[in-house]
């Protein structure tokens, strides 16, 4: 009996940790008000390779980026972060419904999380995103993130799914299965 119940609590103790497995990553201070341009060619790297293309998770979420124009780079009276700042327009899709525009402009600036790109406008719209290879992205909800619950890995493709993939054959219903006579 101990042994069953020794295994059993073994078994729901490694079915927790692959769920919420712990991400490894590293932080660094950078000052709040830094610019594009001082990450500008990771940034402009990363544009060339997923502008216009979609990028979806296995779970059916997705995103798209677009380049928009920096009205306020020749504004004399603007700041500084926001003259020299490259902004994306980034909607996110549920399977083939959009269900988040980021329009307002979202600036690209060097993230806290070591290799990554964060998306952001003043508000508390944010993302990050890492460039893993030139068909997969990689997001997490913030720059501390520290479980893969909130990480999606994204693969480029041409569309987006019409919806969740099923697998093997139709369940049957109550009456199919012989339980309702």
């Amino acid at each position: 009996m101990k042994m069953k119940l020794a295994f059993g609590l073994v078994c729901c103790l490694g079915v927790s940790g692959a769920i919420a497995a712990p991400l490894k990553f590293e932080q660094q201070e950078l000052p709040p008000d830094r610019t594009s341009m001082e990450y500008g060619t990771q940034i402009s790297a990363f544009s060339e390779k997923v502008l216009g293309h979609k990028w979806v998770s296995d779970k059916g979420v997705g995103f798209v980026f677009y380049e928009k124009e920096n009205l306020k780079r020749k504004d004399p009276y603007a700041e500084r972060w926001i003259k020299d700042a490259y902004f994306f327009k980034v909607d996110k899709y549920m399977y083939r419904t959009k269900i988040k525009e980021y329009d307002n402009g979202l600036f690209a600036r060097q993230s806290a999380r070591v290799g990554f790109i964060e998306f952001t406008d003043t508000g508390d719209q944010n993302l990050q995103f890492r460039l893993v290879d030139s068909n997969t992205l990689e997001w997490v909800a913030y720059d501390n993130t520290a479980t893969t619950q909130d990480q999606l890995i994204l693969k480029r493709v041409e569309e987006f799914p019409e919806g969740p993939k099923t697998q093997g054959k139709r369940l049957e219903s109550a009456e199919e299965s012989g339980l309702i006579y």
